[in-house]
């Protein structure tokens, strides 16, 4: 680490960098463009290839702010390793004989495992000793069933990102945990339609699960459950007005991923001098490198330029 910038400094930085972040009109432009983003990510039409150069692309920068200063290391690596987890459920999955696309999130220096696992296939026992004494220690308690170690994966990864704030003041502290409550909140509310959705999971099954998951942070996430449940209850009302059919769970998904960025980018600007901007860029970040998947998603499958746009989060 050479740590080099100060606290201004940085946030002089993020400050530039939010300026930078690709507009509406920008997607647009890169989705019309089909051969040119092809060429521009990858070289070859892979899209798996694709994806994973954006996302090399698009995280250098947090792993150089990683770099720059002590004080928002363990935020930055934290987040990296939020798209990690997703290596880790590759790795079991291939362990449990289950077939799933083979992408790799590069996380550079910071990586906790290596991409030679996927052609060495190791068994559970040798993938828990590999995560032993690391943040993911504790995915492989249980091995009863790949959903439970997804799960618990996934638990380990916010987890993790809680621990960095262990270092912050208590305002900056406070302001974090703002954050990550709200973004939980919405991940329980889209589960809660997914399962009841998509997997026709009973309520009270759902509600465990939701408990659990509350359960597992400092700062109880249910004040922040029911902020989002109001804006959805609003968004749902208007829809039956208009006459709208039902709304399906990946509609609901999108308005909650919608209602989330435009929340994280009003706070962006709320205090140059506290830990507002660093907080909102890396979830402004991570909708970037989710709509540029999104255009390579769509491009595979011949989507318009317009069904693939109906699916971007940015600003409205």
């Amino acid at each position: 680490m050479k740590d080099y910038a100060d606290q201004d400094n940085l946030h002089t930085r993020l400050y530039a960098m939010r300026s930078r972040l690709l507009s509406l009109n920008d997607y647009a432009s890169i989705a019309r463009d089909h051969e040119c983003f092809y060429v521009k990510t990858s070289g070859v039409h892979d899209y798996l290839d694709g994806k994973e150069t954006v996302f090399r692309e698009q995280i250098a920068s947090v792993i150089r702010l990683a770099e720059a200063t002590s004080n928002y290391a363990p935020l930055f690596i934290a987040f990296l390793r939020q798209y990690e987890v997703n290596n880790v459920k590759l790795v079991l999955a291939k362990a449990f004989g289950r077939e799933s696309l083979e992408q790799w999130y590069d996380i550079g220096p910071y990586a906790t495992l290596d991409r030679s696992l996927l052609d060495n296939k190791p068994s559970l026992e040798q993938i828990k000793e590999i995560l032993t004494n690391t943040y993911l220690e504790d995915v492989c308690k249980d091995f009863s069933s790949y959903e439970r170690l997804e799960i618990r994966a996934d638990i380990c990864a916010a987890m993790n990102l809680y621990a960095a704030s262990v270092p912050f003041s208590s305002e900056s502290k406070k302001v974090f945990q703002s954050f990550i409550s709200r973004r939980i909140a919405i991940l329980m509310m889209i589960r809660r339609w997914r399962f009841k959705e998509n997997y026709h999971w009973s309520g009270e099954k759902i509600q465990l699960y939701l408990d659990m998951l509350n359960n597992v942070f400092e700062t109880p996430v249910w004040p922040q459950f029911r902020i989002v449940g109001v804006s959805l209850e609003q968004r749902l009302e208007k829809l039956r007005k208009s006459g709208v059919q039902t709304p399906t769970a990946a509609d609901i998904e999108h308005h909650l991923e919608q209602y989330y960025y435009s929340w994280i980018s009003s706070m962006f600007h709320r205090d140059f001098h506290s830990i507002y901007c660093v907080i909102a860029y890396l979830q402004l970040l991570y909708y970037q490198i989710k709509n540029l998947f999104c255009i390579i998603e769509g491009l595979r499958f011949g989507l318009s330029t317009e069904a693939i746009l109906e699916r971007i989060i940015c600003e409205v």
